[in-house]
């Protein structure tokens, strides 16, 4: 079952949906699919964590 994610960065909100893969956290956005490994966190925060990083890097590049 995929969850919805949203994050603000400026003054845009991006968005993406996340599922989890045995102890995998697969991350879909509007530019494309990222997984890693999520641990003992809770999938909600490092799909928030993730994709504010992805926005950021984009941005700044």
């Amino acid at each position: 079952m995929w969850n919805s994610v949203e994050v603000s960065v400026g003054p845009a909100v991006h968005r993406g949906r996340y599922r989890m893969e045995g102890d995998q956290l697969v991350l879909e956005w509007r530019n494309g699919r990222v997984a890693e490994r999520c641990g003992l966190l809770k999938p909600e925060y490092v799909a928030q964590s993730r994709l504010k990083q992805l926005v950021s890097g984009q941005l700044a590049a």
